[in-house]
């Protein structure tokens, strides 16, 4: 009876994973999956007949609010980096099992079982370093790019030389001196994890994300056997399976052999073969980029005019298009090119995310339909015939260096060819090379039109331009240029009224000193100053008062809410100072977000907006924000305390 219960809630997980094969079907197999695994905890806590459900109890709520809390506040962008940590952190709960069992219980194991737990130990801890170098990787908390030690081959070897020295040496050891080796093992199995992830970068990211996958799921499996308990081996072997098959299918869909991802091998030439073809991007050598100035209506109008005469159109969406959030506007885009009557598709690479399958998810996500989404080896057949490839943040997966450069991290490495169309529009943030540090000769290309800028931006005043929207070029997104803080003075040096909305954000930055000393400035040249004191604008009712009171800001200049907004229609400049859900819009127009519903200041209906934040993401809510596409909006964005600071020195220096 005992192994037919623990066939059945096998079989339930095995149902659960066969379900991810549909994306349509992945979100039911995924709670199916939990389901098993709820299961498999019960059964086990059953058969070890568990008295004290304190601390048991304790551990699972814990456990409940820490993965709980994880998946409220990460979003897409950072699953990769989760996912990661989550392999680590399963490294150490093994080798953690490992290590008890072995230390508890060392003359009652057998030797499969001492065998196991010593496994278990090297390979859960090279699990958690290594895991934790790819996170912090991922999370761009570290530099992405490979890096080398002297002799790294060397230190790679006598590591694990060392291992399988202090391993073998447990063995034979007594208790005492046993523990000892059990700490040594854990030691050395972490920094070989480091040894072998620090120099894995670029292109091979995800194979190294998979292959982590696979050494968790092994590591569990090795805890079932210690353990003896034959439902953690099979789930944990499930897992080791899968991640093996994904490790596999990544090398040979990135042109790799695990050896060389391991034991990578970059040189430092990087000039382009000779007696090639003059007719193909191959033949652009990838050297120093060179930044030409172009008009920006120009470019835009061209792309534009290029995507009303295309017949079909392939969208290549990249990394950057994940950081700038523009899958929405992409999807936007995407449906008003269809609803034209053109045929529109997505080419995804393998790595175009930060793990298999990001790209799918986040475009997904945006609603578009999964038939749209064509894989690498089935869309580059198209290339050559399609009049125009839309590029969408990407650099490496459309990079004609992979093909034609050796020694760098993406040679060999099989990309989307989007060079071979007849037009390209290429909307990244800037031409500096992507993740592996090789120059995209594709950017300067004769048929390419390159829009450099936020993607989401550039995305969306493509968007408008197609639609109709004759607007002015400056009324059509914020104000992100480098010329953004002249606009500002100019603005504020016409005001005869300014209301200024400090947030958290400069209270972090300590900027209500500058502050001051700007809206002082503006009190010489005649303009009417106030503060407008959200209630919730600092972290506890009258934090805000107080950090202003200490600026020497008088009382009777700080506004409450409900006096403040009606001002606001009548209001030359509401200046936002690090605040975000505070001046939401979005709390008043969209329901079913942690601040619908939540009193705003009204900076809004102001004449003109100034912002000036230290970047453009979502506030504490998490909610966008659409104060800043609104297009009398002028954002400046970095540390607030240095914003004030150049507002205060070119303000003294403008002359009407």
């Amino acid at each position: 009876m005992t192994l037919f219960i623990d066939f059945t809630v096998i079989a339930i997980l095995i149902a659960g994973i066969r379900q991810f094969r549909e994306p349509r079907r992945a979100k039911r197999g995924n709670l199916t999956a939990a389901f098993a695994l709820c299961l498999a905890f019960v059964l086990v806590l059953y058969r070890h007949g568990i008295v004290d459900v304190g601390p048991v109890a304790l551990s699972l709520l814990a456990g409940a609010v820490a993965g709980y809390a994880l998946a409220r506040f990460v979003d897409m962008l950072q699953v990769p980096a989760m996912i990661a940590f989550q392999h680590g952190v399963g490294g150490v709960a093994a080798f953690l099992v490992s290590f008890v069992e072995l230390t508890r219980t060392i003359q009652a194991l057998n030797l499969v079982s001492e065998i196991s737990g010593v496994l278990g130990l090297i390979i859960g801890s090279l699990t958690f370093s290594g895991s934790m170098i790819a996170s912090a990787k991922l999370a761009n908390k570290m530099r992405p790019a490979p890096r080398f030690l002297p002799f790294h081959n060397y230190l790679v070897f006598s590591n694990l030389a060392a291992l399988a020295a202090v391993g073998i040496a447990t063995f034979f050891a007594s208790a005492g001196v046993a523990f000892c080796f059990y700490i040594l093992e854990i030691l050395l199995g972490t920094c070989f994890g480091l040894l072998l992830a620090i120099r894995i970068g670029g292109a091979d990211m995800p194979v190294l994300i998979s292959s982590l996958n696979a050494m968790a799921g092994f590591a569990a499996a090795l805890c079932g056997m210690v353990i003896e308990n034959q439902l953690l081996i099979a789930f944990g072997a499930t897992v080791a399976a899968s991640g093996s098959i994904l490790t596999y299918v990544m090398c040979k869909a990135m042109n790799r052999k695990i050896s060389r991802v391991i034991f990578p091998s970059y040189k430092s030439r990087q000039a382009v073969p000779e007696n090639k073809s003059e007719t193909t991007v191959s033949s652009i050598q990838p050297v120093q980029v060179r930044r030409e100035s172009h008009d920006a209506t120009d470019g835009f109008t061209g792309a534009v005019s290029i995507m009303r005469a295309a017949e079909s159109v392939i969208i290549v969406p990249g990394y950057g298009m994940a950081l700038a959030k523009a899958q929405q506007e992409v999807a936007a885009l995407a449906g008003e090119l269809t609803a034209m009557g053109k045929d529109v598709k997505y080419a995804i690479h393998p790595v175009a995310g930060r793990m298999p399958g990001h790209m799918n998810v986040l475009l997904a996500e945006a609603g578009v339909e999964y038939d749209m989404l064509v894989e690498m080896d089935v869309i580059n057949n198209d290339f050559h015939a399609t009049d125009l490839v839309l590029v969408i943040g990407a650099c490496d997966v459309v990079n004609p260096a992979a093909a034609e450069v050796e020694g760098t991290p993406i040679s060999g490495m099989p990309i989307l060819m989007a060079y071979q169309a007849k037009k390209v529009v290429c909307c990244n943030f800037d031409r500096s090379p992507g993740y592996s540090g090789v120059v995209n000769p594709l950017f300067e290309q004769p048929n390419t039109i390159f829009l450099e800028g936020d993607a989401r931006k550039t995305v969306h005043r493509l968007l408008q331009l197609l639609t109709g929207d004759t607007a002015p070029q400056e009324t059509l997104i914020p104000v992100f240029a480098a010329d953004a803080t002249d606009e500002a003075v100019r603005i504020l040096a016409s005001a005869k009224s300014v209301v200024v909305l400090p947030g958290y954000g400069m209270a972090l930055a300590k900027a209500q000193f500058k502050l001051v000393e700007l809206t002082a400035l503006l009190e010489k040249r005649g303009a009417s100053v106030k503060y407008a004191i959200h209630p919730v604008a600092g972290r506890m009712p009258g934090h805000m008062n107080v950090l202003l009171a200490e600026a020497d800001v008088e009382y009777e200049n700080l506004l409450e809410m409900d006096e403040v907004n009606p001002l606001f229609a009548e209001t030359d400049v509401a200046m936002v100072i690090g605040a975000c859900d505070v001046v939401n819009p979005a709390a008043r127009e969209k329901e079913g977000t942690p601040i619908s519903g939540m009193p705003i200041l009204l900076a809004q209906d102001a004449r003109h907006i100034i912002v000036c934040n230290f970047d453009d993401k979502p506030g504490y809510s998490g909610v966008p924000n659409k104060l800043y596409e609104n297009k009398k909006t002028v954002m400046i964005l970095g540390d607030a305390r240095e914003t004030m600071t150049n507002l205060v020195a070119a303000l003294q220096n403008f002359k009407v």
